[in-house]
């Protein structure tokens, strides 16, 4: 069972429910866990692992062999983000809008075109008893960001338990990326106006992709239903209420585990965990 958490907005808490959800699961299964926000990933600074091992990911750039080109412009057809032009006498190579995809080199009638490498990120691996982390951390300036997400997830085959994957916010495509491999997602909401216009993008894009899904508030606070509310309407399972206190924020400040450091959290997670596999076990069946 793969299960992403995700947000229609950053802040709400999705690193905190990644790992200390994770961490849970982790003390009676074997589960990884995903940090595809690879644009700023974090989980680790939570999870804090002695072993760990640290690769580079490269994706596929055209080189250009102008003495056998002949102009012809078939690479430049074929090429749907415009990453390779022809001109008369010259070819230009775009790299920051190449997608990889192989065409203009498998195209190329006088096999003038051969790979060349370009580093996008890195992808780190670190694992503690049943718990283990997959790191995905974008190179600064480079945009492969959905490229870098795709690898990270196929870094180790797909035989755990249970995996996690801790999914960028928003509804562009690096979510996209992150949902579409995806069981079940688990959106994490705070119970504002703001919160709810975000989340419901998000409802939108995962109905469209016809994703189950259920909803944990966070930020909770007596009184306000707006994200109940909305999920009753819409018919989406709420799952957990994490409230809005101050010890929760210190101890999230420190990079702790709240389910360790602050009385209750550890039972609120436990149930949590339950009512999750019993809405993935429903959704089987």
């Amino acid at each position: 069972m793969i299960v992403a958490i995700a947000s229609g907005k950053g802040g709400t808490g999705k690193t905190l429910l990644a790992t200390n959800l994770a961490h849970i699961a982790g003390e009676q299964n074997n589960v990884r866990l995903f940090d595809l926000d690879v644009e700023e990933p974090n989980d680790h600074l939570f999870l804090k692992f002695e072993n760990q091992s640290t690769e580079a990911v490269k994706n596929m750039i055209p080189l250009v062999d102008e003495s056998l080109c002949t102009y012809c412009g078939i690479c430049s057809q074929i090429c749907e983000y415009h990453a390779i032009i022809t001109l008369a006498d010259q070819v230009m190579v775009f790299p920051e809008l190449c997608h990889s995809c192989y065409g203009c080199l498998e195209l190329c009638p006088e096999n003038a075109i051969s790979e060349g490498f370009k580093d996008i990120g890195t992808i780190t691996k670190a694992a503690n008893g049943k718990l283990s982390l997959v790191t995905g951390r974008l190179r600064i300036s480079e945009t492969a960001t959905t490229a870098l997400i795709s690898r990270t997830q196929k870094v180790l085959p797909d035989s755990e338990t249970l995996q996690i994957y801790d999914a960028p916010p928003g509804t562009s495509c690096p979510f996209i990326e992150t949902a579409k491999r995806a069981d079940f997602i688990l959106l994490v909401a705070e119970p504002t106006p703001f919160g709810l216009h975000d989340m419901d993008l998000v409802v939108q894009t995962l109905r469209q992709m016809d994703k189950p899904m259920a909803v944990v508030v966070n930020k909770s606070e007596p009184g306000n239903t707006l994200i109940e509310d909305y999920c009753m309407e819409k018919n989406i399972a709420v799952l957990a209420r994490i409230p809005l206190r101050d010890d929760i924020a210190r101890t999230y400040a420190t990079g702790d585990l709240i389910i360790d450091k602050i009385p209750g959290m550890r039972y609120l997670f436990v149930e949590l965990l339950r009512r999750l596999i019993n809405e993935t076990e429903t959704m089987r069946s």
